[in-house]
């Protein structure tokens, strides 16, 4: 998609679509994570895929009741608050017999603060992103450990519905409140920011820790 065509007369150009405006803003941060994670070559066998497990759900379940808290979500469109990524990581954690309920959870300090619902917004896009790719690092999972992880495959398998329809529709949400709320762009823009150095911030030690 182009940016907006100017006005010829007073050169001001209309703000792009929200949707493109966090793609182009975060564009930098997104490569640094996918860099960091470095998946699916991170992950060689059911030990390693039990603790990435349990390291996103540390962070991803204290982030996703913080969205949950705003009640914004029933004016965007038919989303539900609660995106489900948790959901899965316990599903897939039960399946490999682990207790999710044992393990620890990110420090408060980790979590983005989301001080409002724009900034809510923002951290959604990142999980709602962040699952595309998910069915890709699978099947590369399956093909190398797929026995040793059986059906524990929800986290990365996504959601049910149909992905590309659901992040289409999530994007048109997006530019839907871009148009309606100018005023908090920049609040959606700061919560996408402060969700990936959050994961950043989560995962770095982690990384570290397992190419020692």
């Amino acid at each position: 998609m182009f940016p907006p065509d100017p006005d010829p007369e007073t050169g001001w150009q209309p703000p792009l679509p929200l949707a493109q405006d966090l793609r182009q803003t975060t564009a930098g941060l997104h490569e640094r994570t996918e860099t960091l994670l470095g998946l699916p070559d991170s992950i060689a066998d059911r030990a390693d895929y039990m603790a990435w497990l349990g390291h996103y759900l540390a962070l991803y379940e204290p982030l996703e009741n913080r969205m949950a808290a705003f009640d914004g979500w029933r004016d965007l469109g038919p989303f539900d608050p609660d995106p489900g990524h948790s959901r899965r990581l316990i599903r897939d954690l039960d399946d490999l017999g682990i207790d999710a309920r044992r393990l620890g959870r990110a420090p408060a300090a980790v979590c983005p603060s989301l001080a409002n619902f724009a900034q809510a917004l923002g951290a959604r896009y990142v999980l709602e992103g962040s699952a595309l790719g998910g069915k890709v690092i699978l099947r590369h999972l399956q093909a190398r450990i797929g026995d040793a992880i059986g059906p524990a495959t929800a986290f990365f398998g996504g959601p049910s519905h149909p992905e590309a329809g659901h992040w289409r529709t999530f994007k048109a949400a997006l530019d839907r409140f871009g148009d309606e709320h100018p005023d908090e762009r920049a609040d959606v823009l700061a919560g996408a920011a402060a969700t990936f150095m959050a994961l950043l911030e989560w995962f770095t030690p982690f990384m570290a820790e397992r190419r020692a």
